[in-house]
């Protein structure tokens, strides 16, 4: 095998690799989109539903609990309110602002996070206003939302960087056995003041599909331009050895005016 196919079988191998690797780029924006289309359809399927008893998800599993995501549940107690925590960096609208969480207990002792609402920020970035309910017992109405990530940071007090249900419960040193926080819908006596409501969230699945789509191109550009890098340097090749040979580029070439004039003054010369 000559030194030029050696060389070419190592573009090849070089350009199967890149394909390998788009591929599975492609096969993880499919699967990211896989999940935000479960998620959408988790919102669809459970935000206008009755709403269901707290005892009923309670002690349920993760795995089970996803399902009932957005699904809104009745439960009675009261605010931990000593314990509140604010949720930094949540603007809404390009206005900064705070989420507000408070821990609320159940007849029976068990504890849930409840997530009341959207506090804005003042001029130097702190609440605008103290939204802190009455301790008194409520009623809510609130949606079963999921933890979110690990916080990457760690807070002042009082403060948190991320609804993440293990990380409130070592920072707030209450026992939270579910799976999952609350968000508020309505709380039965009502407050004269409260947190801004949170709005249902864009029901978008993002670019993933065309993002794999553009990973499949990649993949076949790259055995494109290793098939026209082959073609040409086979037409290079074939010009050293036949100087009458016209390459097919030039041979599929509309013939302009001054091809037409430089053939007539070789022929002369």
């Amino acid at each position: 095998m000559s030194k030029s196919w050696l060389r070419w079988l190592s573009w090849f191998l070089f350009a199967s690799l890149f394909a390998a690797a788009c591929v599975g780029l492609a096969s993880w924006q499919f699967d990211r989109r896989d999940q935000a289309v479960s998620k959408i359809q988790r919102m669809v399927d459970n935000y206008e539903r009755p709403a269901i008893s707290f005892d009923s998800i309670s002690s349920l599993p993760l795995a089970d609990v996803t399902s009932f995501e957005w699904t809104p549940v009745e439960l009675t107690g009261t605010y931990l309110t000593s314990q509140e925590l604010l949720v930094r960096n949540r603007p809404i609208a390009g206005q900064p602002g705070f989420i507000q969480l408070i821990p609320f207990q159940l007849a029976n002792g068990e504890i849930v996070i409840i997530e009341r609402g959207w506090i804005p920020a003042n001029s130097e970035l702190e609440p605008a206003t103290s939204m802190t309910p009455s301790e008194q017992p409520k009623t809510l109405i609130a949606r079963v939302r999921l933890s979110e990530l690990t916080p990457n940071r760690n807070s002042p007090e009082g403060f948190a960087t991320s609804i993440h249900l293990e990380s409130l419960e070592n920072t707030l040193g209450v026992p939270l056995e579910q799976e999952f926080y609350l968000r508020v819908i309505s709380e039965n006596p009502s407050e004269a003041t409260s947190p801004q409501p949170l709005s249902k969230p864009t029901l978008d699945e993002g670019n993933h599909l065309s993002y794999a789509v553009q990973w499949i191109l990649f993949a076949l550009m790259g055995f494109f331009a290793l098939f026209w890098a082959i073609r040409q340097e086979q037409e290079y090749r074939r010009i050293d050895r036949d100087p009458t040979y016209v390459p097919r580029s030039k041979r599929n070439r509309k013939r302009t005016d001054g091809d037409i004039e430089d053939e007539l003054l070789d022929a002369r010369n």
